[in-house]
């Protein structure tokens, strides 16, 4: 329900297009990103970064890769972001992170990754598309289920956007 949130929070009224939300199977995804050559690619990479630079960074660090480098890093070939996502879970960072359940992916360099995996013979992907005529309601049935703004958002901000959605809704 919080995909499907980020989904329709901020289509206009009345919307103007669909969504689409993704659906996955994250062990088997966890398993297809551990097999994955790009992965096998981006630890031979640190490893080789590693021993150039052992006072710098730690041998088992190699997600590093996916945030963002400074201007050395940009010309080191072995700092290259890696190509496929990386799946993240982190339970306790912060309220907001395990409100909204924690469970994130970090995109690499390829921004259709998921659309291409999708297609993919024995892909447990799966996209459901959101017509436009459903959002509405589907944003009305996640209020009424307590999916709002201050729940996903347990902070001021989260708070301030969700009375102010419900002010516009009143005019």
């Amino acid at each position: 329900m919080i995909a499907l949130h980020f989904a329709v929070r901020d289509k206009p009224v009345p919307p103007r297009n669909g969504s689409v939300v993704y659906v996955l199977d994250s062990h088997w995804l966890t398993r297809y990103l551990k097999k994955h050559p790009d992965r096998k690619d981006t630890k031979a990479r640190w490893r080789e970064y590693w021993k150039k630079n052992p006072y710098d960074v730690y041998e088992d660090e190699w997600e590093r890769l996916y945030l963002p480098s400074d201007e050395d890093d940009f010309r080191e070939p072995l700092m290259a972001t890696p190509e496929i996502p990386m799946l993240w879970d982190s339970p306790h960072v912060t309220r907001r992170v395990a409100a909204q359940r924690s469970r994130f992916m970090i995109f690499g360099t390829d921004p259709l990754w998921l659309v291409k995996l999708e297609k993919e013979k024995g892909s447990r992907l799966a996209s459901i598309t959101i017509p436009v005529g459903s959002i509405n309601r589907i944003k009305e049935e996640l209020k009424d289920a307590g999916v709002t703004e201050s729940v996903v958002y347990p902070d001021l901000d989260g708070l301030g956007r969700e009375l102010k959605s419900a002010f516009e809704s009143r005019i």
